[in-house]
């Protein structure tokens, strides 16, 4: 095996002062940043099975409009609570 002398110019292409400017380098830090927000993003809206199946179990089967009230969701919920409870107050009284 052949014994080389050592290397002393081992970075001899590199020149500093054709590096990236202060301007340049913000540019690209920015760059960098969104495009990791939005491989982040893409990661969180495909979820793995478990989350999308959770997810899917947790979203209500009536969609509420944004500008409209649940005024007949909550009048039907109140009337079939009141009729359970005057049919509990009902059974229990008569014994």
């Amino acid at each position: 095996m052949a014994i080389l002398p050592k290397h002393t110019d081992q970075y001899s292409n590199y020149d500093p002062s054709q590096d990236l400017t202060k301007e340049q380098l913000q540019r690209f830090t920015q760059t960098a940043n969104y495009a990791q927000h939005k491989r982040e993003e893409l990661q969180e809206s495909q979820p793995s099975f478990i989350q999308h199946a959770k997810r899917t179990a947790l979203k209500p089967v009536v969609k509420p409009k944004p500008d409209k009230p649940n005024t007949v969701r909550y009048a039907v919920w109140i009337t079939l609570f009141g009729i359970v409870g005057l049919w509990t107050m009902y059974m229990m009284g008569s014994n």
